[in-house]
């Protein structure tokens, strides 16, 4: 394995019957290189993933590399988020401890009697008082406001993470604006599905009520955060028609590019996505073994 810091791909090059053969890439010197490949596999997650295909668009893939099915940027999710932070009557020091100590797990169910389906987790959260100041309420002035600051060593606080539904309208597309290779970026669209208001209500009550239940003498929602675990844009699917990768995040439209991310997922599930990416890609790793030496591809 060889490791090119400072490297900035540009586009997947392929030949005339559609197989990739390589990448072009600005080295750390900002110089076009080209790098030819057997496989490809592209591990920019949510946001650059979908970036690379649309930005490799050629005449044999006017849409986008893998894109037949349209579905290359769709459905972006990034979890149902916010968080609830209360103030005690004593000391809690919550930065002395590992920023998440602990998880709560009773909410992941899918139970659609509380009002939605899926699940959340909450989860604790222990950040310093910028971070903390720049979430708890943004851009907020004011004695309320200060208040909970001057609480910050009486404070705990836990985060919300829960099951966001995926929506095609909810995309990454090329913007107008360029980076600084010529590049087009991405546009990022996100709205809520009303299922996402409705299990962030809900945790915002249940996070209440276990503060409370505890001895907190005030609690605190929090908006929903920007963006958490960025996911979808490149699903899975079990055919070309739904999706752009198969099973083993081997694209549908051509057999030696696989996508090696969190893209692929169809949902977010309640958990964090770490482990179930590392997961999938030591079994995708295996596969293309297998493929490698059956000479499949």
């Amino acid at each position: 394995m060889e490791v090119r810091p400072e490297s900035h791909v540009a586009q997947i090059e392929h030949d005339a019957s559609g197989k990739v053969t390589g990448v072009t890439y600005f080295d750390a010197e900002g110089k076009l290189q080209r790098q030819k490949a057997r496989i490809v596999a592209v591990a920019g997650n949510s946001l650059e993933s979908p970036r690379l295909l649309l930005n490799s668009a050629s005449a044999k893939f006017p849409d986008g590399l893998a894109n037949s099915s349209g579905q290359v940027g769709r459905n972006y999710m990034r979890h149902t988020t916010g968080s609830v932070y209360a103030i005690f009557e004593k000391p809690v020091h919550m930065y002395r401890g590992t920023t998440m100590a602990g998880i709560i797990r009773d909410e992941a169910r899918n139970d659609p009697s509380r009002g939605f389906v899926g699940g959340y987790e909450l989860e604790t959260l222990s950040l310093g008082i910028p971070f903390m100041a720049a979430f708890l309420d943004p851009g907020a002035w004011g004695r309320e406001f200060t208040s909970a600051l001057d609480g910050y060593s009486n404070m705990a606080g836990m985060w919300i993470v829960g099951e966001d539904m995926p929506q095609e309208t909810n995309r990454i597309t090329l913007s107008d604006k360029k980076d600084r290779w010529g590049l087009p970026v991405v546009d990022v669209h996100f709205d809520d599905h009303p299922n996402d208001a409705a299990m962030r209500n809900h945790a915002y009550a249940q996070g209440k009520a276990l503060y409370e239940a505890v001895g907190a003498t005030r609690t605190m929602p929090t908006p929903p955060y920007p963006s958490t675990h960025n996911l979808g844009t490149n699903r899975m699917s079990a055919n070309g028609r739904d999706g752009v990768v198969n099973k083993w995040g081997q694209t549908h439209d051509i057999n030696n590019l696989f996508i090696s991310d969190g893209s692929q997922f169809t949902t977010g599930g309640a958990e964090n996505p770490t482990l179930t990416i590392v997961t999938l890609a030591i079994r995708q790793a295996d596969y293309i073994a297998d493929q490698m030496k059956s000479n499949s591809i």
